[in-house]
């Protein structure tokens, strides 16, 4: 199936400046961006927008990712009549905009873990029109740069004992609070021990602050966003994930593709990813305790973590791969235009 593909931001940023670098063809429409509570806030003037777009580009398909852009590109593609209106629930933050969605365009749901599925039913989204695709990591994630990784190594400055690694947004719902408290509970056990924490978000100031009050300092190092996650994830001996809620976690699935053991938080999607026992260890969320006492039995078993992480990568690489996700996407669009009984368009851009 031959896929051409445009994009749509709302506005530029990091994601229009690596489509640019590919050449990948986009524009962008400015969108309002709902605050919490105002799922259904409309800015009419991007439905417009949107729709005369795609009126002149007569796609086959419109896909559209996390809330905003579903609300406006479903509106607009309904329209002007696409055959196949496609939107991705990234989250486990559902809403009843969702299944409302669903009926009034005929809107489908690609949900990345059938959590997430379960989700969108309760929120009234008929089940016939979600399809769960789980997400894909990319093979820069499973090769190893050895030349980069003592590179960064070196730079980092980190010490000779085992390093702890978590790759997330700083922000309420991933629970990095949770373990900045573990790990003040296993440096008592466990020292000397780094731990490197990648990512930004709302919560960087009060999580500095949560560290340097735990007497973290020495230990914890927040490198802020990172480009070159695969490198660093080949250098952590465990990967850490503490989130309250998750749908499918790619930080989760790119360490695992590293070969790196982890410990997760039994939550969302995640049990769907991890096998307790077998590429880590699950822990219930908002428990340090419990997460403290998995972090020292895998530190202190360096044979048992190298086991985990050999399982895990073989897990990613079965399941979780970026080509397994185009297929399984490419094969949804195609049921769906089957579905639809319209063939597509001639000399027209898929997407």
């Amino acid at each position: 199936m031959g896929v051409d593909v445009e994009v749509i931001c709302p506005r530029p940023g990091p994601l229009t400046r690596q489509l640019a670098a590919l050449n990948v063809p986009l524009q962008c429409i400015e969108m309002v961006h709902p605050w919490p509570g105002d799922e259904y806030l409309l800015d009419r003037k991007a439905v417009q927008e949107l729709g005369q777009i795609l009126r002149k580009k007569r796609p086959d398909v419109v896909h559209s990712h996390l809330y905003p852009a579903h609300l406006h590109a479903s509106l607009a593609a309904e329209e002007v009549g696409i055959p196949a209106i496609v939107h991705t629930a990234h989250t486990v933050i559902v809403r009843p905009g969702d299944a409302l969605l669903s009926y009034v365009t005929a809107a489908r749901t690609i949900a990345v873990s059938r959590a997430a599925g379960r989700l969108l039913e309760d929120v009234g989204v008929p089940p016939e029109r979600i399809e769960v695709i789980y997400n894909g990591v990319g093979s820069e994630h499973f090769e190893q740069n050895l030349e980069a990784q003592q590179r960064v190594r070196a730079d980092l400055n980190v010490g000779s004992g085992p390093i702890v690694g978590m790759v997330s947004r700083l922000s309420p719902e991933k629970g990095v609070d949770v373990l900045l408290r573990a790990v003040q509970q296993a440096i008592q056990v466990v020292s000397p021990l780094t731990v490197l924490i990648i990512g930004d978000g709302p919560q960087a100031a009060e999580l500095h602050q949560l560290a340097s009050q735990s007497g973290l300092n020495e230990t914890v190092h927040f490198l802020g966003a990172r480009s070159d996650i695969p490198v660093l994830n080949r250098l952590f001996d465990l990967f850490v994930l503490s989130s309250r809620e998750e749908a499918c976690p790619m930080a989760l699935l790119e360490a695992m593709a590293a070969g790196r053991a982890v410990v997760a938080t039994h939550v969302g999607g995640t049990p769907e990813v991890v096998t307790h026992d077998v590429e880590g260890l699950l822990v219930p969320p908002d428990d340090p305790e419990a997460l403290a006492r998995a972090l020292f039995m895998l530190l202190k078993e360096p044979g048992r973590r190298t086991a985990m992480g050999a399982a895990a990568h073989q897990r990613v690489a079965r399941q979780f791969t970026h080509e397994r996700m185009v297929h399984e996407t490419l094969s949804f669009y195609q049921r769906i235009l089957a579905n639809t009984a319209q063939l597509p368009h001639t000399g027209s851009r898929k997407r």
